[in-house]
């Protein structure tokens, strides 16, 4: 979903008039901490099949999510990325009450998944888990189900979408402020400077 946000958020800024090579200079301080999360998250499952130390997983999750609020707060003038801490922070803590991300199988029937294969998936992914009657804070974990044509189908948490919207929103943003810069600074040197300075 955020992925899809991204790509959504760069085709509106571009549409708006905004510019793509604003992207590339994006002042966004600690971003160096949103990569390490990204990383973090990207090699749960791959490390715990090595490793195989489901407490471990669990614990790299929650860093991954610290670090992705850290970010944020340190960024967290922009009244955009206030939507996307929300959405951190109700993910952060479905996963810290219920040592994983609960996944509903009621959402997973909707996409087409039998219950065999739904709890396959649940037993080699270490950030998911089954949603049972005791999973606390139930409504904000995955239960919100995305099938074709959306281009990236699966099963998402309000905190996802509350993130996917906050992204769209500061990117897109971002690109097409850049542009209304771009066009005022052909006007006069002056604005060109302060042009300069957002960079």
């Amino acid at each position: 979903m955020i992925i899809a946000a991204l790509v959504l958020a760069v085709i509106v800024g571009y549409i708006r008039g905004g510019t793509l090579k604003k992207i590339i200079r994006l002042n966004f301080p600690y971003f160096f901490l949103v990569i390490i999360a990204l990383i973090i998250q990207l090699n749960i499952n791959i490390l715990m099949k090595i490793v195989d130390f489901g407490f471990l997983a669990y614990l790299l999750l929650l860093v991954s999510y610290l670090l992705l609020i850290g970010a944020v707060w340190f960024n967290r003038k922009n009244e955009f990325l206030f939507l996307v801490l929300i959405g951190l922070l109700l993910n952060f803590l479905v996963i810290a009450l219920n040592s994983g991300m609960p996944v509903s199988y009621g959402a997973a029937k909707i996409l087409g998944f039998e219950s065999g294969d739904y709890l396959n998936r649940l037993a080699v992914d270490y950030k998911h888990i089954a949603m049972l009657s005791t999973t606390k804070l139930r409504y904000f974990a995955a239960i919100i189900p995305l099938s074709k044509p959306f281009p990236l189908p699966g099963i998402y948490s309000v905190g996802d979408v509350f993130i996917s919207i906050g992204t769209f929103l500061f990117v897109q943003n971002y690109i097409t402020y850049s542009g209304k810069h771009r066009k005022e600074g052909r006007r006069s040197k002056t604005d060109v400077g302060h042009w300069m300075l957002d960079i």
